[in-house]
């Protein structure tokens, strides 16, 4: 009678084992960058929000994100804020995209790739 396991039938049994975390940890990255983009959807769609709400009121449009915030447009909660560039910046770190000529705001294209 043989009391144990053999080392083969501990090395199959830790393979099986690697396999199924490396399956699992993919799914949870898939599952996290749609988060991510879900978020940064949320948070460009409340910024064009505020840039209409800001060009209601004041009848022009904002020179710069950060100009939303400071006018209490945006809560700090939501938005990251880079004091030494003066940007807004989403979820990854990487400025939004604003057009102060238009009032057009986009994610920027780090994060999109990053997202990939």
């Amino acid at each position: 009678m043989r009391d144990g396991f053999s080392a083969w039938e501990e090395v199959i049994v830790l393979a099986v084992i690697a396999i199924m975390v490396s399956v699992v940890y993919q799914r949870y990255r898939v599952l996290r960058n749609e988060a991510i983009r879900t978020q940064l959807n949320v948070e460009l769609s409340n910024l064009k929000l505020a840039v209409e709400l800001y060009r209601v009121k004041n009848g022009k449009l904002p020179s710069n994100l950060l100009e939303l915030y400071k006018k209490g447009y945006l809560y700090y909660r939501d938005f990251r804020i880079d004091k030494k560039r003066q940007e807004l910046l989403d979820r990854l770190n990487h400025a939004y995209i604003y057009d102060n000529k238009t009032g057009s705001v986009y994610i920027n294209p780090k994060t999109i790739k990053a997202l990939e």
